[in-house]
């Protein structure tokens, strides 16, 4: 799961580690069996973690848990006395290394010989009560992350007992230091505080001094309860020192190791830059084992040494606000609203804009990150105007960016596309470029091909997932609703900037007065589309649907449909973007007697004036191994027809050399009395389709 996806509260849970299974009983199907914590937030990470709301809307005891440094582990029982242990996502074997459920259960293993106790004994114990014991697995000769644990602080610390409940309910700290007691575990330290001031004050002069217990720690997680509901809440509170330096520092080394340009926030990172680039040069043997997690506090301490030895003084001093750069880069589709965006801000806060679409030229992609580079030199912000609708485009950009500035802050600001399908989105987005006309570079709609355009930047859209190394480099993700107008997005961004780069709100008036300059803004660019004479080819109806979203929720619903066909279609990116049923064709009025048809060609010509609205119903999906249609049973207003014996929706052709209009042949088959001879499928639908349409004329351009 992203982490914007916890943030906009539409995950079917809020678990962080879900584990069920199938019982085979009467009743319930599914039960339970590992249960995390829900996602919870550090201070100020979202609205309800602000100071303020959790004063107002949380109660105590407060506990205050120390965070140990590793890595989370689940332990939970089966019947019949089997333990599981599992990580937050995975559990057994891997084949790349040793996996972390695999280490867990050794050091239960370990944990429970010393107190005398069996798995069985603690499977049947936590499947009885419907438990799951959650532990941080610190061992760092299995795998060093920023702090250390070494000899006897190595081994599973307990800080949490979950009941295998949908709605998260956790035992209190008591309770889960008397079970880790118990059944041999190591017990997390935690604090009781009445009130939330309390908790500020003790964890603010635990930063103060920089250690607990003579020695650095992350930070504390706090549980508590909410007022209104009595629910179990947590969040978190994490150091920057020395925790997040040190964290940096083993980054720095990882992406120097890869031949990338480390990201640099402290002051003092720039100096290990340098040593450690050095010490990969000349003591490579240091290194050997540093991607696998080995090595990383050698490597920190022989550092450190060096500063002591050097006479400095240390300071995890971040770099100052006015020395990191930071690049905005806009995820979206065509008519989404980024160009106005990145318009009104560059106005508003004199920001760097780079527009894409200005740039000329076969090497125009090296062009525009060449001015974005220039643009950095001089101003601390900029925005690289472009849909970025591709991991590949937005890998090759932050690439480019990142091998001349080490200071760079990556922010993404996303046009959500999950929330909406395909088609809702082409409506929305679609009617803006048909609202904005002329004032664009080269996609208006005088553009005989803007819809196809428009549904192959939608159909290539790629999803940001924090979860891939190209995704995972944005440091922050703006994420915006598609539908919302400009005003809105704006506001949304702006308020988002405030925390990041530390920007003030302009004033209602400024905003508005920004909006209504852009309102008339005309590109200063146009890129030339070669004079072409335009002819009507055919008149059809073009659909406002996705046939492969329509097929993909039917073919869900339906198993036991034969969807070979299908899938084979999808695999290969074989569907039609824009879907349409062709009415009458230009060829077919060269046909003796042209009559009738000529008599449909003058209607139709003469209706398309008006772009009428129409509604065309599909009751079948027609297929062979080659090919897959959709036929149309009727249309409303019933006075448009086909010349076409059966009215049909191409979906597509498994490959270039099955032509679309093959569809006329499989569809009069799959209705005739042969079709039942021959390998064509058909599939009725219990239900008709209704599917919204306009009726439109097709057109072919040819150089003068």
């Amino acid at each position: 799961m992203n982490e914007w996806d916890y943030k906009k509260h539409r995950t079917p849970t809020k678990a962080r580690g879900l584990f069920t299974r199938e019982t085979g009983g009467t009743g319930n199907k599914y039960e339970i069996v590992i249960r995390g914590y829900d996602k919870f937030f550090n201070v100020g990470e979202v609205p309800e973690t602000e100071w303020k709301d959790i004063v107002t809307h949380t109660k105590g005891p407060y506990e205050v848990t120390v965070k140990e440094n590793g890595c989370i582990i689940f332990i939970s029982g089966l019947p019949g006395g089997f333990i599981i242990v599992t990580s937050k996502h995975s559990m057994g074997e891997r084949e790349d290394g040793l996996a972390h459920a695999v280490v867990g259960e050794q050091w239960l293993d370990k944990h429970l010989k010393k107190v005398g106790k069996s798995k069985q004994e603690l499977a049947k114990f936590l499947y009885e009560n419907r438990l799951t014991a959650v532990a941080e697995l610190c061992d760092d000769q299995f795998e060093e992350h920023v702090l250390s644990y070494t000899h006897d602080r190595r081994g599973l610390y307990l800080h949490g007992i979950n009941f295998n409940t949908a709605d998260l309910k956790s035992y209190p700290s008591k309770m889960v230091a008397d079970f880790a007691k118990e059944w041999g575990f190591k017990p997390t330290k935690y604090y009781i505080k009445q009130t939330a001031e309390e908790v500020k004050t003790f964890t603010d002069d635990i930063k103060q001094k920089g250690l607990l217990d003579d020695r650095p720690i992350e930070g504390f997680v706090i549980r508590t309860k909410t007022v209104s509901t009595g629910q179990d809440f947590f969040f978190k509170i994490k150091y920057d020192e020395p925790y997040l330096m040190y964290r940096e520092w083993r980054e720095i080394t990882k992406a120097l190791l890869s031949k990338k340009k480390p990201k640099t926030t402290y002051a003092l990172s720039k100096r290990y830059v340098e040593w450690v680039t050095e010490k990969i040069q000349t003591q490579p043997k240091l290194f050997e084992e540093f991607k696998k997690n080995h090595g990383i506090f050698h490597v920190r301490e022989l550092f450190l040494e060096y500063l002591k030895k050097k006479g400095d003084v240390q300071t995890v001093a971040k770099i100052p606000q006015e020395e990191i750069k930071t690049l905005l880069i806009p995820v979206a589709t065509i008519g989404c609203g980024k160009t106005t965006l990145s318009l009104a801000l560059a106005k508003l806060f004199s920001f760097g804009h780079i527009q894409n679409d200005n740039i000329v030229g076969k090497k125009a992609r090296v062009e525009f990150y060449r001015k974005i580079n220039e643009e950095l030199e001089s101003r601390n912000v900029v925005i690289a105007d472009r849909n970025n609708h591709m991991r590949e485009l937005r890998k090759t950009l932050i690439e480019s960016v990142k091998t001349k500035f080490s200071n760079i802050r990556i922010v993404a600001i996303y046009w959500n596309h999950e929330d909406l399908t395909n088609n809702e989105i082409f409506t929305i987005t679609s009617n803006r470029v048909v609202s904005r006309g002329d004032n664009h570079q080269s996609l208006t709609p005088k553009n005989p091909d803007y819809e196809l355009v428009m549904w192959r930047f939608l159909k290539d859209f790629q999803h940001l997932n924090s979860n891939n190394n190209v995704d995972d480099q944005f440091d922050r993700v703006i994420e915006l609703d598609i539908a919302n107008d400009i005003e809105t997005n704006l506001n949304i961004v702006i308020n988002e900037l405030k925390s990041i780069i530390g920007i003030e709100n302009p004033s209602k008036d400024a905003i508005e007065k920004v909006l209504e300059e852009i309102n008339s803004y005309k590109p200063t660019v146009r890129k030339i589309v070669k004079n072409r004479k335009a002819t009507v080819s055919y008149y059809g109806i073009g659909l406002d649907f996705d046939a492969q979203d329509f097929l993909t929720k039917f073919y869900d619903e339906h198993p036991n449909e034969e969807s070979s066909t299908f899938k084979r279609l999808v695999q290969g990116k074989r569907i039609i973007p824009a879907h349409h049923i062709t009415l009458v064709h230009s060829k077919e009025l060269e046909i003796n007697p042209p009559n009738e048809k000529k008599e449909l060609w003058k209607q139709y010509e003469e209706l398309c004036k008006d772009s009428p609205q129409v509604k065309v119903y599909i009751d079948k999906i027609v297929f062979d191994s080659q090919i897959m249609a959709l036929v149309v049973n009727r249309i409303d207003p019933s006075n448009i027809r086909s010349t076409n014996k059966i009215m049909h929706v191409t979906v597509g052709t498994v490959d270039d050399s099955i032509k679309y209009f093959q569809a006329n042949k499989l569809c009069e088959l799959a209705l005739s009395e042969e079709g039942n001879q021959s390998e064509v499928r058909v599939i009725n639908l219990k239900e008709e389709w209704e599917v919204n349409g306009t009726l439109k004329a097709y057109l072919t351009r040819t150089a003068k």
